[in-house]
């Protein structure tokens, strides 16, 4: 996250990448692009790199529709599931026969650009899983700039972001910082190398979350800078071995012969003395430090620009798709569907419903919007899918209600859920 100092956004053209605009001021963590997005889903080009995605000018005959009876999810629905907790999701453990089939389905894009691959991806093998595409941002002109690529699981894919600041101490010559780094394929160190020729080289690099899917990338990309310096957030910790509180978080399988630095609580004694302020949240430990996790979250304050970094401290719910995103729109259209047997065109408006409801899978285990549907009937369903192009042989083990419900006791239409969720962050500021 970077935010300029002042009220006015960058200009349009600053950057050729999109550029978040400053939050409103009711909101100041909320961004959204400046530059208008490109006309979407409808053109050749998207059609031969994502064969068999739906644009108006081929969508299913009037024959087939008429000959095809829609299911009907108004009413009560017999088979919805319960509201469910983290062991109901742990004895849902048959998804894992599907992944095999789906994911090689939904991780192999149909434009398979070396440049984006990433042969580490087994390590933690969740979506996108080999193919990552990053896109660069500039945040603060000349200062700051965001790095994005996707992460998640069943489609539910959100940006995950690095971000790059530009060092300037007084009598010295420029330099970069990154922090919380991400999977370093080909794309990504090309564009990070266009920033150092112009800035100077990368010479810190900040791993401020012990959280799995943030330090897998660390070593990695560390690796890609020799000449850059390693520092993590100060409780890492390793399984099944405690490595890492050992003092030999170097040994360990992600960091080996890196020589990791951990963070003092402070900047004093730091290399960024003076440009870069931090903070330490944690170590949050649960059932009373007996679980092999924790949770540990760095902020730092950008002092010359007045930008804040964080992780997982503050999430942000833009209106407007992320550009991350419209890179492979199978995510998008597959969540604009509200069950298995539905048929959607790519138009931008089915882009941005499938957009807002990752954005509540994303915050909400289970949105209050949705039934879930039993695996003994989830599996048999697959069978009938109308969009088994987008990936997991047809898999779509819930329902999104009808307006008109009937909602179970608390809960609402997913539209008025979201509406609730972002609404008072995009109104006047």
């Amino acid at each position: 996250l970077g935010f300029p100092p002042s009220p006015p956004p960058p200009p349009r053209h600053a950057s050729p990448h999109a550029s978040p605009h400053r939050s409103p001021k009711r909101c100041p963590l909320l961004s959204a692009p400046t530059t208008s997005a490109p006309p979407l889903g409808h053109s050749d080009t998207t059609s031969r790199r994502f064969p068999g995605l739906i644009s108006p000018a081929s969508t299913a005959s009037d024959s087939e529709k008429k000959g095809q009876a829609k299911p009907d999810f108004s009413g009560e629905d017999k088979h919805a599931a319960p509201g469910i907790g983290r062991r109901a999701v742990l004895a849902g453990l048959p998804f894992a026969a599907a992944w095999f089939a789906g994911a090689r389905s939904a991780a192999a894009a149909p434009a398979n650009d070396a440049a984006l691959s990433y042969n580490r991806w087994w390590v933690v093998p969740i979506a996108p899983y080999k193919r990552r595409k990053t896109v660069r941002s500039e945040l603060v002109p000349g200062e700051i700039w965001g790095f994005d690529q996707l992460l998640g699981a069943l489609y539910v894919q959100v940006p995950n972001r690095m971000t790059i600041v530009r060092l300037a101490p007084p009598g010295e010559k420029p330099s970069l910082l990154v922090f919380a780094p991400i999977s370093p394929t080909a794309e990504c160190l090309r564009l990070v190398r266009e920033l150092e020729a112009d800035h100077g080289p990368v010479r810190h690099i900040v791993l401020p979350s012990p959280a799995i899917e943030h330090k897998v990338a660390a070593g990695p990309f560390a690796r890609s800078f020799k000449g850059a310096q390693l520092w993590v957030a100060p409780d890492q910790y390793s399984f099944p071995f405690g490595l890492d509180n050992a003092g030999l978080l170097g040994s360990t399988q992600l960091f080996w012969g890196l020589d990791p630095k951990p963070l003092p609580p402070s900047a004093e004694t730091t290399p960024w003395k003076g440009e870069v302020e931090h903070l330490i949240l944690g170590p949050l430990k649960s059932r009373g430090g007996d679980a092999p996790g924790l949770f540990e979250d760095v902020a730092m304050l950008h002092v010359r620009t007045k930008s804040l970094l964080v992780t997982d401290l503050v999430q942000t719910i833009p209106r407007e798709i992320p550009e991350v995103l419209k890179d492979d729109p199978r995510a998008l259209l597959f969540h604009a569907r509200d069950n298995a047997f539905e048929r959607v065109e790519d138009t931008p408006e089915v882009r941005q419903r499938g957009w807002d409801r990752i954005a509540l899978f994303s915050l909400f285990f289970q949105p209050g919007g949705v039934d879930l549907i039993p695996w003994g009937k989830a599996f048999p369903d697959m069978a009938g899918s109308k969009m088994k192009e987008l990936g997991w042989n047809g898999l779509f083990p819930f329902v999104w209600r009808n307006p008109e419900g009937p909602h179970p006791a608390g809960k609402a239409y997913w539209r008025e859920s979201y509406d609730a969720l972002v609404g008072t962050c995009v109104q006047g500021s």
